[in-house]
């Protein structure tokens, strides 16, 4: 079964589903992850502009990129996991650990109602992998499902375990929603955590336009085999392991500041 039809089947019961609005109806209706020329060519610029806007025009460190580097070639699923403070974080950072081409980009969760809520906004983020979740919908929805799917295949997937932004400064993330856990206990991918400072000063919240000339530090935890024990672990433990983990990186980042 193809990308196109296994998405096809997966959101077949969430369109017509009553429980969704007619708006999120409506926004899942456009997901069509397929690989096209135009999503291709509209993925390789996206890249390309993001790299030349972090690594050229701004200073971004990457500390244990090789850990993404080794669980990227593996061929196993891998999940990673990121704070989320600037409404660019992805495709900022994302972009600088691959060369552009579509099919080692990253899917990554996005909100339904403001990602996919029209025919541009969803060629855009069709072309760029994003898959519409509905936000307060839980973790059984369709777009879980289909990251799920995505794991199992062998594939990148990118998910901000907080859900959304965080408005806090110094650099601590917020409380975790059970989403990747869920992923983790179902797909049993690799699982890397990777914590970022600086975005903040790149977009601030509210800002229209990335600035330049800002420092940006990416650092990547270890890479773990969740078929080793963590997928085994219950929903609430997986997220304790998860904040634990991103306790550490974040001591490890206000350490060096």
């Amino acid at each position: 079964m193809s990308v196109t039809q296994r998405a096809s089947h997966t959101y077949e019961s969430a369109r017509d589903s009553r429980s969704w609005s007619p708006d999120i109806r409506a926004a899942l209706r456009r997901f069509r992850p397929e690989r096209k020329k135009r999503g291709a060519a509209i993925t390789f610029v996206v890249v390309r502009v993001s790299r030349l806007l972090m690594q050229r025009l701004n200073e971004t460190e990457f500390i244990h990129l090789e850990r993404f580097e080794r669980a990227h070639r593996s061929g196993r699923g891998l999940l990673t996991l990121a704070n989320h403070v600037s409404i660019a974080d992805d495709p900022l950072l994302p972009s600088c650990f691959v060369s552009g081409r579509w099919a080692e980009t990253r899917w990554t969760a996005v909100d339904a109602l403001n990602f996919f809520s029209s025919p541009l906004m969803a060629t855009l983020f069709n072309a760029g992998k994003g898959v519409p979740v509905v936000r307060g919908g839980g973790i059984h929805q369709p777009g879980v499902e289909f990251m799920k799917q995505r794991l199992l295949a062998g594939d990148w997937v990118h998910v901000f375990p907080e859900g959304t932004r965080t408005r806090r400064d110094d650099a601590r993330m917020g409380s975790l929603k059970p989403g990747f856990a869920h992923l983790i206990q179902t797909a049993r991918p690799l699982v890397l955590p990777f914590h970022h400072r600086g975005m903040r000063d790149v977009l601030p919240v509210g800002g229209r336009l990335p600035k330049i000339g800002q420092s940006v530090t990416v650092r990547f935890g270890e890479t773990v085999d969740s078929r080793q024990g963590l997928a085994d672990r219950s929903i609430a433990e997986i997220v304790d392991w998860g904040e634990a983990v991103f306790g550490e990186l974040e001591d490890q980042a206000l350490a060096a500041t």
